[in-house]
């Protein structure tokens, strides 16, 4: 018999909330299932900040705000066609409207994101093993060149759901295998690399230029990336944890090799226990941090590490409990990020200050009946950063809300 575990928590670091972790349990033989589900969840988030001054914070010395709305449609369907063979699809689209409305720095965008389709298939007739194979797509039906005052809606990727509107066609298939240990034991190992398509952004704009505004045609890395999980399950106990590694090739912009994003480690613990049928804590922690990047130097006219490091390191915290009762559940939690130092991204061309973010608020959720149900969430958070030794702090307040529905055939 096998059997399934798959906790869900809602995690709001970056984003209002997003699935925390989900494994499978099995064993030499699998029971039936349904031939085909599908679920369709829609989601309306809104995100709203101000501060002593906008983003970003070099741009203006005024008191700076921000709002962003996004609602994303998510399309999942599982089932098994073969006897062996089970498939999960994912379909993710969306739209999004994002303002900043500090003086100096006001603009505001309004379009479609990108799509991602993916496939996963999962082989089941081997005892003790189930490989599996995945291929991840997406699909650019968003904006990626913002023009003008346009480029201010891009705002900071650790208070909004989405720091960009758009990139290229990508293409990451990854192959891995799944092996349950027993009842209680799974551990995943899987190796993915992404091709990814190049598109335009807007050029930095010369404000005494009487020109159209030119474009530069990014042409991304290529990412190789390597993951570990193992996921474990004794009586009230769920533990799981993963780590991933990646490293990308030079990205080139207008043809020209320019720089490689150093490469990147991840790792991360979820740990869950369950105190009656009605009641669990979930405590989640993860960290990232990245190497030097390459950058171009003009005399040698190749890539080569950058002086000082640009990127930084980003601890995070999230402690949820949960009640449930009738149709309800009900999950107060509270959040803490930390990101060690001031970093850059070139590929969105943002400078991404040092700061502790600190956050609290909770969710819930109605079952209307069996498959479909209502959820809700909203956090307050607390911002502080500090540029420079010689800067004074800045502080950023803000609200993040959600409201959604879903639904399972």
């Amino acid at each position: 018999m096998r059997g399934r575990l798959c906790h869900h928590a809602r995690d709001g670091w970056k984003r209002a909330r997003a699935a925390m972790a989900c494994f499978v349990v099995s064993s030499v033989a699998h029971a039936a299932e349904p031939n085909w589900s599908l679920s369709v969840d829609q989601d309306l988030r809104y995100s709203s900040w101000s501060g002593t001054r906008g983003f970003p914070a070099s741009g203006s010395t005024a008191a700076g705000a921000g709002t962003q709305v996004y609602a994303p449609l998510t399309i999942q369907a599982s089932g098994q066609p073969l006897e062996n063979v089970k498939v999960d699809l994912l379909g993710r689209g969306g739209y999004v409207w994002s303002r900043q409305s500090t003086p100096g720095l006001t603009g505001s965008v309004t379009t479609t994101t990108d799509t991602v389709v993916s496939g996963t298939a999962t082989y089941l007739g081997i005892p003790g093993i189930q490989p599996f194979v995945s291929m991840s797509v997406n699909l650019p039906s968003g904006t990626t060149a913002l023009y003008g005052s346009a480029a201010n809606a891009r705002m900071d990727q650790d208070i909004v759901d989405l720091a960009t509107f758009g990139e290229g066609l990508n293409i990451g298939p990854t192959v891995g295998v799944n092996l349950p240990i027993g009842e209680q034991l799974i551990v995943t190992l899987s190796s993915g690399y992404t091709w990814r398509g190049a598109y335009r952004m807007e050029a930095l704009l010369d404000p005494a230029s009487t020109e159209p505004q030119a474009t530069t045609l990014v042409g991304p890395g290529r990412v190789a990336a390597q993951s570990a999980s193992l996921g474990y399950q004794l009586a009230n106990l769920t533990l799981l944890v993963s780590a991933s590694y990646a490293r990308e090739t030079a990205t080139y912009l207008d043809h020209i090799s320019s720089y490689a994003l150093g490469d990147r480690y991840t790792l991360s613990s979820t740990a869950g226990y369950a105190w009656t049928q009605s009641s669990s804590t979930t405590f989640t922690v993860s960290w990232t941090n990245a190497e030097k990047n390459r950058v171009l130097d003009p005399d040698l006219m190749k890539i080569i590490p950058e002086s000082f490091l640009s990127n930084s390191a980003v601890y995070r915290y999230r402690l949820e409990h949960s009640f449930a009762t009738g149709g309800w559940t009900i999950a107060p939690m509270v959040n803490f990020m930390r990101r060690d130092q001031n970093s850059y991204n070139p590929i969105t061309q943002q400078f991404i200050p040092a700061k502790t973010r600190m956050g609290t608020g909770g969710s819930v959720q109605y079952a209307i009946r069996e498959g479909m149900s209502l959820k809700a969430s909203a956090e307050r958070f607390w911002i502080n950063e500090n540029l420079t030794a010689l800067t004074p702090d800045l502080r950023v307040r803000g609200w993040i809300a959600m409201f959604g529905g879903s639904v399972k055939f």
